[in-house]
């Protein structure tokens, strides 16, 4: 609890605590983001239309004021500071200063990256808000419900209620917890039993520059049911980066992401983060698998100054398979951040972990895998590597690899590797005549190849290349 919180008389409710008002110069993050949630809901009156809703806010914000912000003390935000995020003010969409209506020109998005998902649905959010003008859907199979997150909330409310921040633990994941109590939109996927989706579900999300530092709360709800099979693409885009011009004011999305995937279904999930470099982006992933599920996350973190991952899957019945591939691309002084867990709690499932990545200039990338394989989990397989190339003398990777085993009978494995190029492999092209610069160009290049040749589907392949190999060409730039 913060410490203002304290002096206040044990004898006002929690609710008036959060509602004392303290000029802003004293408060702290935590306490200002308290202060949004009031202003934001009770304030203004609204209840969402539905108590359980209201409820979850409400259990998220108590969770959230518990452990407010986590500091450098903390073992999983060792050697991550959130500077960034603590200082800005953050304004909401439509508050004054953050009206009006945003329809950037698709075009400008990603040139002929459209194109390759033409005749899939697309759901494009701009500043948090769903645009419909934007989107474009698809033929659908009967039964299954896509829409927008806002929607659900009123037509769909028994199928929100069993997974709607039940599957992201708030009370272990701050953030998980701060998105819930300010979620309004995002998505809604019901995938019926025995569905088959040929072509992905896009979903755009792009921030667009105001005048005050601006704070969005994308929420994803993915239900896969029995023997059902889907992909579906989260890209992350600011517009002002992709223009090549810099918003001064530093953003901060704050994204997460809960999945339910059912007996035997099948997910291939993609994240493509092209943020500005100067905004924050957080983004929590939230995994539930059933017996003889699978589940392929690919995810790419190429844009922001501080960007934080933590992806957590359990693997709750026997047979499920979990393979997690993940690249990272950096230079300047940009900051990434992925933490990952998998929990065997059940017999003979299987986890893969691969994740790669380029570091350039003053920027850092830190790694904590963890597998833990609980007690009841014995013929669990398991595998985890982490490999890392360092451009710079001032580039610096902090990778922590670690199993947790307390089974016996189990093929478990983990590693981690940071170096720079080969220096014999390097000779070796240039012996054969190609100049310095294409050799570390190449070199670099297929060190990731690896990660994009784990993505199945053909468009999201196709999609996420231009824009890492964009990124690399800057990196090596800079070389």
């Amino acid at each position: 609890m913060s410490g203002w919180q304290e002096d206040l008389s044990d004898e006002i409710s929690s609710e008036q605590r959060a509602l004392v008002v303290l000029p802003e110069a004293i408060m702290n993050a935590t306490e200002r983001f308290c202060k949004a949630y009031h202003q934001r809901w009770l304030a203004s009156g609204e209840t969402d239309g539905a108590n359980w809703l209201k409820q979850l806010r409400d259990d998220a914000f108590a969770s959230f004021t518990e452990q407010g912000l986590p500091g450098s003390r903390e073992e999983n935000w060792k050697y991550t500071r959130l500077n960034k995020i603590e200082e800005p003010e953050f304004g909401f969409w439509g508050q004054s200063g953050f009206s009006g209506q945003l329809t950037p020109p698709l075009a400008a998005i990603q040139p002929g990256g459209l194109a390759l998902l033409s005749g899939a649905h697309r759901l494009v959010f701009v500043n948090g808000k769903y645009q419909h003008a934007l989107s474009e859907w698809g033929p659908r199979p009967e039964g299954l419900i896509l829409c927008p997150l806002s929607e659900a909330m009123n037509t769909y409310p028994d199928f929100l209620r069993p997974y709607l921040g039940r599957i992201a633990d708030g009370s272990a994941h701050p953030f998980a917890a701060l998105n819930t109590m300010f979620m309004d939109d995002g998505i809604f996927l019901k995938v019926p039993e025995n569905s088959r989706m040929s072509t992905p579900i896009y979903c755009l999300f792009i921030s667009v520059g105001t005048e005050r530092p601006m704070i969005c709360f994308p929420r994803l709800l993915l239900v896969l049911e029995q023997q059902s099979e889907v992909s579906l693409i989260e890209h992350y885009l600011n517009m002002e980066s992709r223009a090549g011009k810099q918003n001064h004011n530093h953003d901060f999305t704050n994204a997460v992401t809960e999945i339910e995937l059912g007996p035997d279904s099948r997910l291939q999930h993609y994240t493509l983060q092209t943020a500005a470099t100067c905004e924050s982006h957080f983004h929590g992933l939230h995994v539930n698998q059933r017996r003889a599920s699978q589940f392929n996350s690919h995810h790419v973190t190429l844009g922001g100054a501080l960007a934080r991952n933590d992806i957590q899957v359990r693997l709750l019945d026997e047979l499920a398979e979990c393979r997690l591939n993940g690249a990272y691309c950096i230079d300047g002084a940009q900051h990434v951040d992925y933490h990952t867990r998998i929990d065997h709690l059940v017999p003979n499932c299987c986890s893969r972990e691969l994740y790669k990545g380029v570091v350039q200039g003053k920027s850092r990338a830190v790694f904590h895998g963890d597998i833990v394989v609980h007690r009841d989990a014995q013929h669990s397989d398991a595998q985890m590597v982490n490999k890392n190339l360092l451009l710079s003398q001032e580039a610096e990777v902090d990778t922590k690899p670690e199993l947790q085993i307390y089974a016996d009978d189990v093929k478990c494995s983990h590693g981690a590797a940071v170096g720079q190029l080969d220096p014999m492999a390097l000779f070796y092209l240039r012996s054969r005549g190609i100049p310095p610069g294409l050799a570390k160009t190449l070199l670099v290049t297929a060190f990731i190849d690896e990660i994009q040749q784990t993505m199945a589907t053909k468009a999201a392949r196709q999609l996420f290349l231009p824009w890492m190999q964009a990124k690399l060409n800057v990196l090596m730039e800079a070389s």
